[in-house]
C-alpha cells in the first residue's frame, strides 16, 4: 500500500507539468515533453535478509505534442536505488518523444498607403490693375511751371509732353508686372466723358497706350484739344469700369492732373466741383479701387483739393502734401515707378497639388522662411477663410518689390 501511494502522487505531478506546457499561441512549437519522473525505489527484505531488489521504476510520462515547431520529449529519469540490498531500481523508460507541431501560417503583408511628400511651388505675384486717368485739359498745354507758351502750346516742354513721356517710359519697363490701362478726360467737347476707356486694362499694353496717346497729341508734342477738367465724371466713369474686370488683381486709378476740378453736375463748363470730385474718389475707395493723386507742375491752385483727393483715394503719400507732387520731368518718372511699387501689392494665389493641403504651407522668397504672421507686420497671411492666396507684409514684402526677392515658393504639406 505504501508502494503504491507513491507512485500515484509522481503520476498527479506529472500531469500538472503536462498542462503547464501544453498551451501556445502559434509561434514556435513548444519545448519537448516534460523528463520522466523517477522510479520510486525498491522496498526491503525481512530483517536478517539482504534486501529485495529494488522494483522498477515508473516510466516517464510522454512529452507533451509542441503547439508549434517540433518538440522532443525528454528521456525519462533513471530509477533510484532499491533502499533494500543489492538489489538497484531498474531505470526509467525514456519519455515517448513529442510529434513536431504544425508551423503558423505567416500574416499577409498590409497594403501600403500612398506615399506623400511635401510639395515645392514656385507662385507668381498677383498683377496689379492700373487705370492711367489723364487730365487732357488745355492747362496741360503750359509748361511744368504752370506758363503759357505764347499763344501756342508749349510742345515738348508742356505738361502733357513731359507727363506723356513718363508715363510711356514707366508702362514699357514694368509691363511685365502691372496690368495697365489709360482714359484721359475730357474726351468729348470741354466736359464730356465717356464711360470706356482708350485701352482696356490687360497685359503688354505698353504699344496700345503709346498709340492712344499719340492720337491725342498734336505735331508740335502739345495735347490736342481745348478741353476742361471733369474730374469728378472721369473718377465715377473710371471705378465704373473697374469694377467690371473680373480678376483677382487690386485695382487702382492713378490720377493725373494739374488742378481744379470743374465740370460741376449742375452745369456750366468752368465751375467749380471739387467737393463731388472729392466724393467721387471717396466712392471709389468704398468699392475697394484706391486712387493715387499726381499733381502734375507748380500747381497756381488746388493744392488743397488734391491733397483732399489723395486722401480720399485711401493711398495718400506719407507727407505734405498728401497727394504726389512733380515738378519735373525726372520727378515724373521717379514717382510713377514709386507708385508703380507700391500698387504691386505682394499677393500670391495657391494652386494646390493633388492629396496636398493649402491649410498646412510654408513659405520661403529665394529659399530663406518667410514667417506667417497674422498681424500683417512683417511675413505672410491667407488672404481669406477659405485659403485661396496668401499675401507678404512688411520688410519681405518690400524685398520681393524691389527685386531683392526674385523667386517666392510655397511648400505643401501632407494633410494632417
Amino acid at each position: 500500500m505504501r508502494r503504491l501511494l507513491i507512485i500515484t502522487l509522481m503520476l498527479c505531478a506529472c500531469s500538472k507539468e503536462y498542462d503547464l506546457h501544453s498551451h501556445d499561441d502559434g509561434a514556435a512549437g513548444a519545448a519537448g515533453g516534460a523528463a520522466g519522473t523517477t522510479g520510486g525505489g525498491g522496498s526491503t527484505a525481512g530483517a536478517s535478509g539482504g534486501g529485495a531488489a529494488g522494483t522498477t521504476g515508473a516510466g516517464g510520462a510522454a512529452g507533451a505534442t509542441g503547439a508549434g515547431g517540433a518538440a522532443t520529449g525528454a528521456g525519462g529519469a533513471a530509477g533510484t536505488t532499491g533502499a533494500g540490498a543489492s538489489g538497484t531500481g531498474a531505470g526509467g523508460r525514456g519519455g515517448a518523444a513529442g510529434t513536431g507541431g504544425v508551423a503558423g501560417t505567416t500574416g499577409a503583408a498590409g497594403t501600403g498607403g500612398a506615399v506623400c511628400a511635401p510639395v515645392d511651388v514656385p507662385v507668381a505675384g498677383v498683377k496689379p490693375d492700373i487705370l492711367v486717368l489723364l487730365d487732357a485739359s488745355a492747362s496741360m498745354n503750359r509748361d511744368l511751371n504752370d506758363m503759357a507758351c505764347g499763344t501756342t502750346s508749349c510742345g515738348a516742354s508742356s505738361k502733357w509732353a513731359q507727363t506723356t513721356a513718363a508715363v510711356n517710359q514707366v508702362v514699357a519697363t514694368t509691363d511685365a508686372n502691372v496690368n495697365w490701362g489709360l482714359k484721359y478726360f475730357a474726351d468729348s467737347g470741354a466736359c464730356g466723358v465717356s464711360a470706356s476707356v482708350h485701352v482696356p486694362i490687360g497685359p503688354a499694353n505698353a504699344a496700345a497706350i503709346a498709340n492712344a496717346i499719340q492720337g491725342r497729341t498734336d505735331a508740335m508734342g502739345g495735347v490736342i484739344g481745348n478741353s476742361n477738367t471733369p474730374t469728378r465724371a472721369a473718377e465715377a466713369a473710371a471705378a465704373a469700369y473697374l469694377a467690371t474686370i473680373t480678376d483677382t488683381s487690386p485695382k487702382f486709378i492713378l490720377l493725373a492732373t494739374d488742378g481744379l476740378p470743374t465740370c460741376p453736375a449742375s452745369g456750366g463748363i468752368n465751375g467749380d466741383d471739387s467737393i463731388p470730385a472729392v466724393g467721387a474718389v471717396s466712392d471709389a475707395s468704398a468699392a475697394g479701387i484706391a486712387t493715387f493723386v499726381l499733381g502734375i507742375g507748380a500747381l497756381s491752385t488746388g493744392d488743397t483739393i488734391l491733397s483732399a483727393l489723395a486722401d480720399a483715394g485711401g493711398r495718400p503719400r506719407a507727407a505734405s502734401p498728401s497727394y504726389y507732387p512733380v515738378t519735373s520731368a525726372g520727378e515724373l518718372t521717379a514717382t510713377l515707378n514709386q507708385i508703380v511699387s507700391i500698387a504691386r501689392v505682394c499677393r500670391f494665389p495657391l494652386t494646390v497639388p493633388a492629396g496636398h493641403s493649402k491649410d498646412a504651407i510654408d513659405v520661403t522668397g529665394n529659399g530663406t522662411v518667410i514667417p506667417h504672421d497674422a498681424s500683417h507686420g512683417n511675413g505672410w497671411d491667407y488672404t481669406d477663410a477659405a485659403h485661396t492666396s496668401i499675401e507678404i507684409f512688411g520688410a519681405p514684402c518690400d524685398r520681393v518689390t524691389d527685386g531683392t526677392i526674385t523667386r517666392v515658393s510655397v511648400t505643401f504639406r501632407c494633410p494632417p
